[in-house]
């Protein structure tokens, strides 16, 4: 009798290796350029990235989440959620702001993220005890783009924001 074995496994990829989430990254249609610096994640099964996210430092000691990618062929099995859980509550510091599209919002809330900015409306009543400064001049930038991307945040005790919606 024969068992299959599905071992996922969280990494942080060291610099030597970016090359290959990057290529991991083209496969699935996404242009992106790990920098030294970033803190780039992947979760893999049975040896191979089926999963990737770039968290990326910033001068208000918070992440900026970027790039989260699943693999095509993987998409729809909660590997996405499996992955965030198993990267976020383990921020030192700890405090994940990212920039997403309204199709998204209810999978990033579900895993613990707080939307916190759709519009200038919204984006007026955040504090800088909330949001660094410069997240939310990203997410001005962003607007002005009219990308229509909505501002998340992942802290630990998110019980002083109140909904976007």
């Amino acid at each position: 009798m024969m068992f299959a074995v599905n071992t996922y496994a969280l990494n942080i990829v060291g610099t030597l290796h970016l090359p290959l989430v990057e290529r991991f990254y083209a496969d699935n249609g996404y242009r992106v350029k790990c920098g030294r610096l970033d803190r780039v994640y992947i979760f893999t099964l049975d040896g191979k990235i089926v999963a990737a996210a770039r968290l990326i430092l910033q001068q208000s000691n918070t992440y900026l989440l970027r790039n989260l990618c699943v693999a095509t062929d993987y998409r729809r099995q909660g590997i996405a959620s499996q992955f965030l859980s198993g990267i976020l509550p383990g921020l030192t510091p700890t405090n994940c702001y990212c920039f997403i599209s309204a199709t998204l919002q209810s999978f990033y809330e579900g895993i613990g993220f707080a939307c916190l900015a759709v519009d200038e409306v919204a984006l007026d009543k955040l504090t800088l005890d909330e949001v660094p400064a410069e997240i939310i001049d990203m997410h001005v930038r962003q607007r002005k783009r009219k990308r229509g991307w909505i501002l998340m945040g992942f802290v630990h005790d998110h019980s002083h924001f109140t909904s976007c919606q």
